[in-house]
């Protein structure tokens, strides 16, 4: 999957030393592709497949769940555990089943956060200019974002992998 926007090359996480997913203007050696799939979350009843899993740059890599942390807003990946307390979906297809929703619509953002920079270069991330986070507007307010965040209005379109 990738973003609708010009400049983004890469949605991506960041082996096991952080559990934020991350979007790029470049392809980075250091971010394995978010890989996501539709998978039935055990807070969802039998059958409803509208949680969200990616495969990791962990060594091994590992099979992750995709969830929103209601209190940052931040769209975040980790095991079973990580992902309790939190917004494991439902995550959906637009009705064109170009895009992909969460909660029944498309609040996505790109955020960059002061310090962001700082960070990805501690974190040993090359090219670090044009690294956002993804994040998820739930309430349509602007997410509660700290004074001095860096925001883009975007949507997540589906890319079929290439095998």
């Amino acid at each position: 999957m990738n973003l609708n926007a010009s400049y983004v090359n890469q949605i991506g996480v960041l082996g096991s030393v952080s559990q934020q997913i991350y979007i790029t203007k470049s392809a980075s050696p250091q971010l394995v592709p978010l890989n996501g799939s539709f998978y039935r979350h055990s807070d969802f009843s039998p059958g409803n497949t509208s949680g969200f899993v990616t495969i990791t740059g962990e060594t091994p890599p590992t099979l992750r769940w995709v969830y929103l942390d209601p209190q940052t807003h931040e769209l975040r990946w980790g095991g079973k555990q990580d992902s309790e307390g939190n917004i494991c979906g439902p995550f959906d297809w637009t009705q064109d089943e170009e895009r992909i929703t969460l909660q029944g619509w498309e609040g996505w953002m790109a955020v960059r956060l002061p310090g962001d920079e700082k960070v990805a270069e501690e974190l040993g991330v090359e090219n670090v200019h044009g690294l956002w986070r993804l994040f998820f507007d739930q309430n349509d307010d602007g997410a509660d974002l700290p004074e001095g965040a860096e925001v883009l209005e975007i949507t997540v379109k589906r890319t079929v992998a290439e095998s």
